[in-house]
C-alpha cells in the first residue's frame, strides 16, 4: 500500500506539475486501540498504524520562495509563500512540516508537491500527522537523508501546535513516525518511552466511520486541553497523566466540568495499562470490556462522543463485537471495535443494513 501511494503521488507530480519529483515519501495513517486525550496530559496510549496513509512527491519549483501544493484532495493549485502564516487550507499541514525542515530550499528554488491519499479526512485516524511526517520524510530524501522518527515526530508535533494551532499531544505524530504495521504501540507520551504490543490471535479491530466527519480546529478539542489545565491548577499537578486512580476522591470534589474532565484522562491512563496487559496475555474479554468503558467515559465524563458515533458502538456491540469505542479527538469521526476474525464479514454485513451510514474504513488482524 506504500509503494502503491507514493507511485500515486509521482504520477500525480507529472501530470499535474509537468515534471519529474525529486523525491516521495509515505507515511501511515493510525487508529488508537486506548487512550484517547491523555497525550496531551501527560498520559499514555496504544495506537497502531494502518495501511492506509499519505503519499507525497517533491522536486524544485525553480521559483525562490514558493511551494506549489497540488492534492488528490482539492481540484486546482494552491500557492504558499514563506512568511505565511497558516491560512486554514488543507495544505497547511504539508507547507508548515515543510518550513519547519526545508525553508532554506524553499527560500533558495521553491518547492513543488504532491499529495495523494487514500486516508479519508475527519475520520479521527491521523490524516494531518501523516502528511505531516510524510513532508518531513519527502524533504528528507530530498536532501539524500533518512530523518530519525522519533525527531521527525515531535518536529511534527510542533507543526501542529505552533503552525497550525492545534494545541495536540504528541501521539499522532509519534504513532504515525514510529509505529510498525503488525503491532500496537505503548508510548508513554511524558517520556517517550516506547515498546511494541503484538496484536492478538484470531481476533481483529474493525475501523468503522460514522459518517459524521469532524474537524478539531473547529471544535472543542481546545477548550478540552484549557479544562484538564485548569484541573491540573486546582490539583496541585503539571500533568492529569502524574495521577493514579487514588487521586479520584479528590478529583471528585472539583467543580464541573472539571471533575468529569479529570476523572476521565485519569481512567483512561489506567485502562491503557489495562489493556496492554489483556494483549499480552491474550485476553480478549477483558481487552473488549475496557474499550467499552473507554467510549462510555468519552461519553459521559469528556464529552466529546456524538450521537451517530454512539449508535455505531451499539450496533457492532449487539452484532457481536467484544468490544468498541469512540477512537480519535471525538465530536465525530470514526470507532475501532474488538471482533473474533471468524466474525468479520457477518458483522460488516449487518452493520452496513443497520447503519447505510457507517462504512469500514480499515481491518487489523493481529493473525
Amino acid at each position: 500500500m506504500s509503494q502503491a501511494l507514493r507511485e500515486r503521488a509521482i504520477e500525480a507530480y507529472k501530470v499535474r506539475l509537468q515534471a519529474e519529483p525529486a523525491a516521495s515519501a509515505f507515511a501511515p495513517g493510525r487508529v488508537n486501540l486506548m487512550g484517547e486525550h491523555t497525550d496531551y496530559n501527560g498520559g499514555c496510549v496504544l495506537p497502531v498504524t494502518l495501511d492506509l496513509g499519505i503519499g507525497i512527491a517533491l522536486g524544485p519549483a525553480g521559483r525562490p520562495g514558493v511551494v506549489r501544493l497540488v492534492s488528490d484532495g482539492f481540484a486546482g493549485e494552491e500557492v504558499r509563500c514563506v512568511g505565511e502564516g497558516a491560512s486554514g487550507s488543507r495544505s497547511d499541514y504539508a507547507f508548515g512540516a515543510l518550513l519547519s525542515v526545508a525553508e532554506t530550499a524553499i527560500k533558495e528554488d521553491g518547492l513543488c508537491v504532491a499529495v495523494t491519499s487514500d486516508l479519508p479526512s475527519g475520520a479521527g485516524l491521523s490524516s494531518s500527522a501523516a502528511i505531516e511526517v510524510a513532508a518531513i520524510r519527502a524533504a528528507g530524501a530530498f536532501h539524500g537523508e533518512d530523518p530519525d522518527p522519533v525527531a521527525t515526530a515531535i518536529i511534527a508535533r510542533s507543526v501542529e501546535n505552533d503552525f497550525v494551532g492545534m494545541p495536540c499531544g504528541v501521539m499522532d505524530q509519534f504513532a504515525v513516525s514510529v509505529g510498525h504495521p503488525g503491532s500496537a504501540l505503548f508510548l508513554d507520551t511524558a517520556t517517550l518511552a516506547h515498546e511494541a504490543v503484538s496484536l492478538l490471535a484470531d481476533h481483529s479491530f474493525m475501523v468503522v466511520h460514522s459518517g459524521v466527519s469532524h474537524k478539531l480546529t473547529d471544535d472543542g478539542y481546545a477548550l478540552r486541553v484549557q479544562e484538564c489545565s485548569q484541573a491540573c491548577a486546582a490539583l496541585g499537578v503539571d500533568a492529569l497523566g502524574e495521577l493514579g486512580l487514588d487521586a479520584l476522591e479528590s478529583i471528585a470534589v472539583l467543580p464541573e466540568p472539571l471533575a468529569r474532565r479529570a476523572r476521565h484522562v485519569v481512567t483512561e491512563n489506567a485502562r491503557v495499562a489495562s489493556a496492554v496487559t489483556s494483549m499480552r496475555e491474550g485476553d480478549a474479554e477483558t481487552l473488549g470490556s475496557l474499550m467499552l468503558a473507554s467510549h462510555k467515559s468519552q461519553r459521559d465524563d469528556y464529552d466529546v462522543s456524538v450521537s451517530e458515533v454512539d449508535a455505531v458502538v451499539e450496533s457492532v456491540m449487539a452484532l457481536g463485537a467484544k468490544g468498541a469505542r469512540l477512537t480519535g479527538g471525538g465530536f465525530g469521526g470514526s470507532i475501532v471495535a474488538l471482533v473474533r476474525s471468524s466474525r468479520v464479514d457477518d458483522l460488516v454485513d449487518q452493520l452496513a443494513r443497520n447503519l447505510p451510514k457507517a462504512r469500514l474504513l480499515a481491518m487489523i488482524d493481529g493473525g
